[in-house]
């Protein structure tokens, strides 16, 4: 049967739609009477979801189910279907009004009441109702949804209330019930209060603490349908850490155990699950529970003014505090230092210094745009018990051997009462709340120590400092070194720590070798080891290899012929690193201490020594070095020349040449070239001789190209016969036109001609370097004034008569030419001089046939001339 019954349930909340929106709920009841051994109880039951409506959004149930369990053994008693008595919809209030963006605040809440009766036993009783599902979004729990309920919603909730038994001599209890069902804004970041506390009409003692919320079932639209058996205890949601059923808003937000008033700072934006349990106590016995699970939506929040500043100030460094002002911009502040002295207004947030007189804790007050309705304010501790200050030292700071830390701290008035020791490996155990404590650390590396100190007077500092843990005393020694045989050599070693140095092998040719600096002079190559052991015998060793050199070597370049003037490299080849000196023989000077000198000789001639030296031995070498002058180029010349007109290009000083840009010259190799620029050009010659200077020089001639002359005479053009005609010539700063038939004059840009033939003119153009340039112009001389028309044209694109123009002679002004088809439609006009038709319409040819046209124009004489006719278009 019962299988049956489960298969029934599942099938039908595969028909239900999941309240995915359901925000809370709790269970309690109120003693009615006893029967002989039957007591009733009136079970109440309010549900709580939010406003919203949607397909995924289930609504208020009109009908639920609530399950009776016997606490001694949690097994079933009976089920009740509860109809629902009443339904509220609540809405926040009362809202600040200087919240800038309030959102909307809205719950509906559905009371289900009934009257039970159970036989009187010893445990009591548990009332249930479960339900599906939490908002899967909810920030500090796990959203742990039923198999088949959807990735989209989240865990599910169980409210229930325990009714005590004879056990506790409570079978006429009745539960406390909350005070308040109302819609409270909670602002990130903010502080809130929220009021969750009870009656109780028996006048019990009652307490609050916040506590776990618990998962649920499968459904909550039980209009109809039993509830799953599902017996206590139940089990406990997950949180999402720093969050707790203890602590469901984070570590700055309390209950008050005697009020039920929740406070404090709120957490970031998001919704969450608070649980609070009122915990009912008769004559110093618990005798019971209430429970209230209700979700929290925690919004962003702008006010239009905060003020806003550090709870405390207790570093106790003066009795000069400065005080810092975190709050809105651009308001007027004002501050009361908690001395008795005058407040002080400022329209500046920076942070303000003041004095106290005297030692004293200090409650400060700041408010923040003070008489506006919409003014804050905020308040802060001063401790102001100077001097205080955290400080420590360490001895000891070997691996496994344990450091010791002591206090430093100073308090000149009060004494120091707490410390706080955190010795920074991350590991269990790492701290300690003694003045002194000794802390062995097992791995080296550098760690924070961290050191909090509080004094009686409420003084707290942190100080954090560095310590480096080793495993083996850090200390330096000489190096690998080399040695001359007919030496001795002076070893060191040292460390910022106190210890003992031992060397070894400390019969072999060493002296003192019990202290950090001994002597030796081994014959031949000897290796050494100098052992170092600080306070706390820890040990730390380093090998030391002497090279011992009967015999050093060292050379330098051959011989050669350097450039005069010039910067000469002068490198050293030698067998170990020895101490060297460069020394310019001629004048016994030392040019270099290094190994590698950088020398610049004087003519004819200089010799340089390098010698290498270790102790007592040593090696030299000496070059020679010729200097003798480089090349001396020249190259020329620095000219202007006409466009494609060749030069000759002429270099001397040496014995091979290159001249560049190699593709404008004739011959790159030669002295003498011909050159054949395009334009401006600057031609580089590179000269190099045999007399032993190995350095080319380079020489430069400049050659300046005139750019092409673009003389011209103007377009071919037809003229009046006996009409003079003014030609206008450009391109040149000069201009001469042949032939001299009919023109007034041959030597200027704009000669007047009155031939009555037709003519070609050529006129020559010269620019300021003497350049020319020619170009023609032909001259027709017809009758007129008049307008002369072809009467066809064949735009084929031949070449030959492809444009349908009128010739207008004398005639200085064209008013219009247009060309219409056989209908009159117009095909063409224009009024620019020498233009006409190509034969198309909107890009497309016309149709071979005959077309008329009209042309008019102003003559010379400004009469108006008119001609009409037809032309044929062929092709």
């Amino acid at each position: 049967m019962k299988k049956a019954f489960v298969i029934l349930l599942c099938l039908v909340c595969g028909l239900t739609a999941h309240a995915s929106h359901i925000i809370g709920g709790q269970v309690y009841y109120k003693f009615k009477g006893q029967t002989g051994n039957y007591v009733t109880y009136t079970i109440s039951l309010k549900l709580y979801r939010i406003c919203d409506k949607g397909p995924r959004i289930a609504n208020m149930p009109e009908t639920i189910w609530l399950v009776a369990f016997d606490k001694a053994n949690n097994s079933f008693v009976n089920k009740y279907s509860i109809k629902r008595n009443d339904f509220q919809t609540k809405t926040a209030t009362q809202i600040d009004p200087c919240i800038v963006n309030p959102p909307t605040i809205c719950y509906e809440m559905g009371l289900f009441e009934t009257d039970i009766t159970l036989p009187v036993n010893a445990a009591g009783y548990t009332i249930a109702f479960q339900s599906c599902c939490r908002d899967q979004f909810m920030m500090n729990i796990v959203a742990e949804p039923l198999p088949g309920n959807g990735p989209d919603l989240g865990t599910g909730a169980t409210y229930y209330v325990d009714i005590p038994g004879t056990n506790l001599n409570a079978v006429h209890n009745s539960s406390p019930t909350f005070n308040k069902d109302e819609a409270t804004l909670v602002c990130a970041g903010k502080k809130f209060t929220y009021d969750f506390s009870a009656s109780d009409s028996d006048n019990d003692q009652l307490t609050y603490e916040f506590c776990d919320a618990y998962k649920g079932g499968e459904t909550t639209d039980q209009s109809g349908i039993p509830p799953a058996a599902v017996n206590p205890p139940y089990d406990f949601v997950s949180y999402i850490s720093p969050y707790s059923g203890s602590g469901p808003l984070g570590p700055d937000v309390k209950i008050d155990p005697k009020t039920g008033v929740i406070s404090g700072i709120a957490p970031p934006a998001g919704k969450y699950v608070v649980t609070v349990c009122v915990n009912e106590y008769r004559n110093g016995v618990k005798i019971g529970t209430l429970r209230k699970d209700f979700h929290i939506n925690v919004t962003t929040c702008v006010k239009q003014v905060t003020a806003a500043m550090p709870e405390k100030y207790a570093d106790c460094t003066s009795l000069t505090v400065t005080l810092l002002n975190n709050s809105t911009l651009g308001k007027p502040y004002t501050w009361d230092f908690g001395d008795n002295s005058p407040h002080y207004t400022t329209n500046s947030a920076d942070p303000i210094k003041h004095t106290y007189a005297q030692p004293g804790t200090y409650t400060v007050k700041l408010w923040v745009d003070k008489n506006s309705n919409c003014g804050d304010s905020a308040t802060a501790i001063v401790y102001a018990y100077p001097v205080f200050k955290a400080d420590f030292t360490s001895l000891g700071a070997c691996t496994n051997k344990g450091t010791q830390f002591t206090s430093t701290t100073r308090a000149d008035i009060g004494s120091v009462a707490y410390y706080k020791w955190d010795f920074a490996t991350g590991a269990a155990g790492d701290t300690s709340n003694l003045p002194n404590p000794n802390f062995n650390y097992t791995q080296p590396g550098t760690y924070a120590v961290k050191l909090y100190a509080r004094s009686d007077k409420g003084c707290e500092q942190t100080i954090t400092r560095n310590l480096t843990i080793y495993d083996k005393p850090p200390f330096t020694a000489t190096g690998d070194t080399l040695l001359c045989a007919k030496d001795s050599l002076h070893m060191w070693a040292t460390s910022n720590l106190p210890g003992k140095y031992a060397w070894t092998p400390d019969n072999y040719y060493i002296l003192n070798p019990a202290t950090p600096n001994p002597i030796v002079f081994p014959p031949q190559d000897q290796s050494y080891r100098v052992t170092f052991t600080d306070n706390q015998g820890c040990v730390n060793s380093k090998d030391i290899f002497v090279d011992v050199r009967d015999t050093i070597h060292v050379q330098t370049i051959s011989d050669s012929t350097v450039c005069t003037n010039d910067e000469i490299h002068l490198p050293s080849y030698s067998d170990g690193l020895y101490e060297y000196t460069w020394t310019e023989l001629d004048h016994q000077r030392v040019v270099s201490s290094n190994a590698d000198a950088y020398v610049t000789p004087a003519p004819p001639v200089q010799r340089y020594e390098i010698k290498a030296q270790l102790g007592k031995c040593s090696s030299a070498d000496t070059v020679t070095l010729k200097v003798v002058d480089p090349p001396k180029p020249t190259a020329a010349p620095d000219t202007t020349v006409c466009f494609n007109v060749p030069l000759t290009l002429r270099a001397t000083g040496g014995a091979y040449y290159a001249w560049k840009p190699s593709y404008y010259v004739d011959d790159p190799t030669k002295p003498v070239t011909i050159a054949r620029p395009k334009d401006t050009t600057l031609f580089t010659v590179t000269v190099t001789d045999t007399l032993g200077c190995p350095k080319p020089v380079i020489a430069t001639a400049l050659v300046k190209v005139v750019p092409k002359v673009q003389a011209f005479a103007g377009n071919d053009t037809i003229i009046m016969l006996n009409t003079p005609f003014q030609l206008h010539a450009t391109g040149g700063v000069r201009y001469t036109w042949s032939p001299p038939d009919g023109l007034n004059s041959r030597s200027i840009y704009n000669p007047v001609t009155t031939y009555n033939r037709d003519i070609v003119y050529t006129v020559t153009a010269y620019t300021t370097e003497g350049c020319t340039g020619t170009d023609d112009i032909y001259v027709r001389f017809i009758k007129g004034p008049e307008i002369y028309i072809p009467n066809a044209f064949s735009p084929n694109n031949d070449g030959q008569n492809d444009i349908f123009r009128p010739l207008p002679v004398g005639i200085v002004n064209l008013e219009y030419f247009r060309v219409f088809d056989r209908w009159g439609k117009l095909m063409y006009e224009t009024r620019m001089y020498m233009k006409g038709w190509d034969g198309t319409v909107n890009g497309n040819p016309a149709a071979v046939g005959t077309y008329v046209w009209v042309v008019q124009g102003k003559d010379i004489n400004n009469n108006t001339v008119q001609r009409k006719g037809t032309v044929t278009l062929i092709r």
